[in-house]
Formats: C-alpha cells, sequence, structure tokens
C-alpha cells in the first residue's frame, strides 16, 4: 500500500513540473527614522556658562559658587537644546520571486490548458507559466480572460476541430472550441432573457 501512495505521489510531482525557477531579488529603499541630536551650538553653551556664573558668585559671593554656577548652567544649556531630526537609512529587501518561462511541450501545454478550463487543481508555478506562454498576465489566478485565451490558443493547437460561436442578434459575442464553455454561456443569457443561438466554424 505505502508503494502505491509513493507511486501516485511521484506521478503528482512529475506532472506538476513547471518550466520556470526562483530567483532571489533585492532592492534598497531609504527608510526614514527619528534620531534625537544632543548639544547645543557654542554659543548657546558658552551663554549659559556666563549667567550661570554670574548668578553662582552673586547668590554665594563666592569664586567656587561662581564657577559652580558656570558648570550646572552649561549643562542647562546643552540640555535644553536637544533636538529630534528625521534621519533615513538604506534598507535592503529581498524576497524569493517566481519567474515563468514559456511551455515548450505542446502536449504538456494542450493537456495542463484542458485541465485549468475544467477547474482541475494546478500548481500557481505551473498556471504562470502556461498563462506566460498564451500571452496572458501571469499572476498565478486562471481567470476569465486566462480561460478565453486558452480557448483560443486551444483552437489554433487544433486548426480542424471545431469552433463554436455564440450569435445574439446577428452578432458574434464569444467563439470557442469548448462547446460545454458555449453552452454555459448561451445557458447564462437564456436565464438573463436574451436569446443567443450557436453555430458551427461560422463563416464571418
Amino acid at each position: 500500500m505505502k508503494l502505491l501512495i509513493a507511486a501516485a505521489t511521484t506521478v503528482l510531482v512529475a506532472s506538476q513540473a513547471f518550466a520556470g525557477s526562483y530567483e532571489v531579488r533585492c532592492e534598497t529603499t531609504k527608510v526614514p527614522y527619528q534620531e534625537t541630536v544632543k548639544g547645543g551650538t557654542p554659543e548657546k553653551v558658552i551663554g549659559g556658562a556666563i549667567i550661570g556664573g554670574v548668578l553662582g558668585k552673586v547668590v554665594t559671593k563666592e569664586n567656587a559658587g561662581a564657577a559652580a554656577g558656570a558648570i550646572i548652567g552649561g549643562a542647562v544649556a546643552n540640555e535644553t537644546s536637544k533636538r529630534t531630526v528625521t534621519k533615513y537609512k538604506d534598507v535592503e529587501t529581498c524576497t524569493n520571486v517566481f519567474i515563468p518561462e514559456r511551455v515548450t511541450d505542446e502536449e504538456t501545454l494542450r493537456q495542463t490548458l484542458l485541465d485549468l478550463n475544467d477547474g482541475k487543481s494546478v500548481s500557481k508555478e505551473m498556471i504562470m507559466d502556461v498563462q506566460y506562454t498564451i500571452g496572458v498576465g501571469h499572476d498565478g489566478k486562471w481567470g476569465p480572460r486566462s480561460k478565453l485565451a486558452a480557448e483560443k490558443y486551444l483552437a489554433d493547437l487544433a486548426p480542424d476541430a471545431p469552433l463554436y460561436s455564440l450569435v445574439v442578434n446577428d452578432v458574434v459575442i464569444v467563439s470557442s472550441a469548448d462547446a460545454s464553455a458555449i453552452d454555459q454561456i448561451k445557458q447564462a443569457l437564456l436565464e438573463a432573457g436574451v436569446d443567443s443561438h450557436i453555430f458551427v466554424d461560422l463563416q464571418q
């Protein structure tokens, strides 16, 4: 039983193999930060020291008091001169980015397109490879644009396959090799009260 599980896992991994590869890409940006700058200009510090010295001598009547006052005055002037400035530093951010590549094996591409349009599970990397190959935005999400591009691509791969066209009031709304997709659109239009017709290999 374990051997069967291992074999099934191997087949799944092989079917999900993708052409692209991951690359580490880095970019450097400048990030702002706040920094407190200590100390004022020499004029402010000296001015504070002089004022402190004069006051110290007046209060104590001694030179020692003047010296102490000068130190305190200078320290106060220096402390009150602190300010916050905005600076910038370079920060490097690195991410692991998937770089899609073209799927060169036609059968792999065809089967993957069919699986995706049938709603089957396919790895994000493989979806991006397929999207890159058929010429749509490779975001790894299989939406309406990717589905329509896949249908057109499948029709080009098999030129002899019938092409189904949905017509409303003599105007071709959409054409696809996928008959079920065309029928679903027809049913949706019918529910909305719009009458439409399906033609095979319609000549325009």
